[in-house]
């Protein structure tokens, strides 16, 4: 599912720091409280009915009217919005600065694109306010939601789900709110002891469901615990005398310990479980936010202090205000009016994508697709293989291959088992004395005799610990039936929290343990028995773990038959002879095992990546046990692997590399190859082979757009945006254009004169 960033633009936090930064220059010519809380601004769009009606019949139809309890209402509904100087001031440190120091605006047209912006954001809050009520429900394109909550709500598309959300059959709307009125709004805004910010606050919480709120206060509350973090981190500086060491981490999958960008933490009854640290309150009470090292009650206070101190200096609080509660703050108010407003704006932009017809969306991607499609014939006729392979290896969940110019193009991954530093001194030795095919025989020799290991001791003992017992916390994992005995797998597996709290690293399946034994130290690292693996117990631990990621899935000999113990004596024994007739050089020779991935099913390019598929378990295996076991770290985190040119056509690899990949990958998708080179061993499998002409049978399927892994659900996540983007800015300029005017907005220029005047 895609992963869609709510952006949140906090203004006045940015105050805190950039305000110090431009002090002593001309940026404030006045530093009085009084000043930089005037008005400079005042929005309300409901004081001007006609242009307001004009604006829903031009972007709805004629036919559209205005909510008769609504129209009705305006005057109670829509409450004058004040843009204060303080909030000009922020937004010009937060977006303008940039614009002046790069010479594309003078400080004077940088104040009033600020003041444009700022303008057009509370025209867009307020008109969302009344396009719901009008409409009586909140309904907002699919993507707007988390996939966990997505899948709940698949799941009951009717509203039984927790969430009481509904699927708007045929559509890709999704009503999260129903059932608003004008009553039950002004309910919420004139309760009892509510004015200013707080009264706004209650009015956008009206619009916004249990979800939309906890994630905008999480995002607050986490910008300020990282705000007091920078003080206390220099405080903790300069109290300790200490040097921090750095050792080789290994690479970590994308993805790794990254949480959905919906996510906020949860206690058990789903309330918001993370706690902004003033040091005057207890770890228990802090949730899941995690104190700096070295941190203490006393370093957390004078950094508190110090962030309170920066709030007073830019006139960010008041002098009577306790700084003891934060959340009494008036500053956390306007934060939290500035989270709500944006979360109403990128919902109403979800929802104004709704209104772009299907088959408008349809049409348009339709035609980005035959483009793309047309372009890479036409390259690929004209180009070289070279060239192909470039474009391949740029391929990803939003940068596609449509075209390929013959068969025998495709991707492999590569797991490679290295000589260690004695056998690799032998070679040198033999390479020095005897031919080529001599060397060859002897290597293979050598060959046989290599042992892999787990690689990942650093995710344990690296800059940071990824690592967790399973066992201890009742989670499954494989349990190797090759090593068994004195030299039983650890439970030790890594990234919990991709899977508990996110969604997973794509194409990674998480449950292969480090192979050996783990022993937790005293000092909080960890010592490391592992595991030697020969070629033979490689590909055993292979088929038992692509059987218990999926049953269906087991390693196969060439023939078909199930997995045996190798060859070793065989490949052992060739001679000169089998590398070299003649003047012809047999590189089949150097391959020890060819075999495939039983269980794939007549997989196809348009649905390899499909999740809950045998393809999808097989790569997701094979992906895990390349970051457990591989030293080539080039083809860690590749979309797919190497892209392999077709037979005939040269590569940058070594010959034996070549020739194994080029003939894996003619036998097509799921192919597994061990060849051997002055590297090492190289289990290459073939995660996609590309068929000639288009890749994608039946190119793109907008019926298939929302069927999560397959190829035309990628293109439409990739172009989607794109293609509504252009929709629903045009209709958001058009009410902006119809709502901008002298009744519903007033600017008062002379009172930020100081400000666009500076560099003048």
């Amino acid at each position: 599912m895609k992963k869609k960033l709510i952006m949140i633009i906090s203004c006045l936090l940015a105050a805190v720091f950039g305000l110090g930064m431009f002090s002593g220059c001309d940026l404030l010519l006045t530093d009085n409280r009084a000043d930089m809380e005037q008005v400079v601004a005042e929005v309300n769009i409901g004081s001007d009915t006609d242009s307001l009606n004009a604006m829903f019949s031009t972007i709805f139809g004629s036919d559209y009217e205005l909510d008769a309890d609504v129209e009705s209402n305006l005057s109670d509904i829509v409450t004058t919005d004040s843009i204060y100087k303080r909030d000009l001031v922020a937004y010009f440190i937060n977006y303008g600065y940039s614009y002046v120091s790069q010479g594309s605006y003078t400080y004077a047209e940088a104040f009033e694109l600020m003041m444009d912006s700022l303008v057009s954001r509370k025209i867009m809050v307020q008109y969302a306010m009344l396009y719901y009520l009008s409409e009586g429900q909140i309904v907002v394109d699919r993507d707007s939601l988390s996939p966990d909550v997505l899948a709940i709500v698949d799941d009951a598309p009717d509203g039984s789900n927790e969430y009481g959300y509904k699927v708007v059959t045929g559509t890709d709307g999704i009503i999260v709110k129903d059932g608003l009125t004008v009553s039950d709004y002004l309910s919420a805004k004139n309760q009892e002891g509510l004015s200013g910010d707080a009264q706004t606050i209650a009015m956008l919480e009206y619009f916004l469901t249990a979800d939309e709120i906890n994630y905008a206060q999480y995002q607050l509350r986490l910008a300020v615990n990282s705000a007091i973090d920078s003080y206390e981190q220099e405080i903790i500086a300069a109290e300790e005398d200490s040097s921090s060491s750095t050792s080789d981490d290994r690479a970590t999958p994308t993805g790794a310990n990254e949480t959905d960008e919906n996510y906020y933490p949860q206690d058990d009854n789903g309330e918001l479980y993370y706690e902004i640290y003033t040091g005057s309150n207890f770890d228990a009470d802090l949730g899941e936010y995690e104190k700096l090292d070295g941190s203490s009650p006393i370093t957390r206070r004078k950094a508190y202090n110090s962030f309170i101190n920066s709030l007073a200096q830019s006139y960010l609080k008041d002098d009577s205000e306790n700084p003891s509660d934060f959340y009494a703050l008036n500053y956390y108010y306007v934060e939290l009016k500035t989270q709500y407003e944006q979360i109403l704006i990128n919902k109403f932009s979800d929802t104004l994508a709704l209104n772009m017809s299907a088959q408008r969306e349809e049409a348009d991607l339709q035609r980005r697709y035959n483009l793309l499609r047309d372009t890479q014939e036409g390259t690929a006729s004209t180009g070289t293989s070279s060239d192909f392979t470039t474009t391949m290896d740029s391929m990803s969940d939003t940068s596609f291959v449509l075209y390929s110019p013959t068969e025998g193009y495709g991707f492999v991954y590569n797991i490679l088992l290295p000589f260690s530093q004695k056998q690799t001194r032998e070679l040198d030795r033999f390479e020095s004395i005897l031919s080529t095919a001599e060397y060859y025989a002897q290597r293979n020799k050598l060959l046989v005799e290599i042992t892999g290991e787990d690689q990942r001791s650093s995710w344990f003992n690296g800059a940071e610990d990824y690592s967790f017992d399973a066992k201890e916390e009742g989670m499954d994992y494989y349990d190797s039936a090759v090593f068994t005995g004195d030299n039983d797998n650890s439970s030790y597996l890594f990234f919990k929290d991709s899977y508990t709290q996110g969604n997973g690293i794509d194409r990674y399946t998480g449950k292969y343990p480090y192979n050996g034994k783990v022993t937790p130290e005293d000092d909080g690292t960890y010592t490391f028995v592992p595991n030697k693996v020969s070629i033979d117990q490689f590909l055993a631990e292979m088929d038992g773990y692509l059987a218990y990621v999926n049953k269906n899935l087991s390693l196969t000999d060439s023939d078909g038959s199930a997995y045996s113990n190798g060859v070793t004596s065989e490949f052992a024994e060739k001679t000169a002879a089998d590398f070299r007739n003649g003047t012809d050089f047999n590189y089949d020779s150097a391959i020890y095992f060819k075999g495939k991935i039983n269980g794939l099913d007549n997989v196809t390019p348009s649905s390899l990546l499909k999740r809950g598929t045998a393809s999808y378990d097989a790569i997701s295996a094979f992906n895990e046990l390349m970051f457990a076991y591989s030293t080539d770290t080039g083809c860690l985190n590749t979309y797919l692997g190497y892209s392999i040119a077709a037979e005939g056509y040269s590569t940058t690899y070594v010959a034996e590399f070549e020739y194994a990949a080029q003939t894996a990958i003619k036998e097509g998708t799921g192919t597994l190859y061990v060849v051997g080179t002055d590297y090492g061993w190289h289990i290459i499998y073939v995660s996609m082979a590309l068929p000639a002409g288009d890749v994608y049978e039946g190119g793109f399927v907008y019926g298939d757009r929302n069927t999560e892994g397959t190829f035309s659900y990628y293109f439409y996540q990739a172009l989607k945006d794109e293609v509504s983007s252009t929709y629903t800015t045009d209709v958001q300029n058009r009410i902006i254009e119809l709502l901008n005017n002298d009744s519903n907005v007033t600017v008062y220029t002379k009172r930020y004169s100081d400000l666009a005047g500076i560099g003048a």
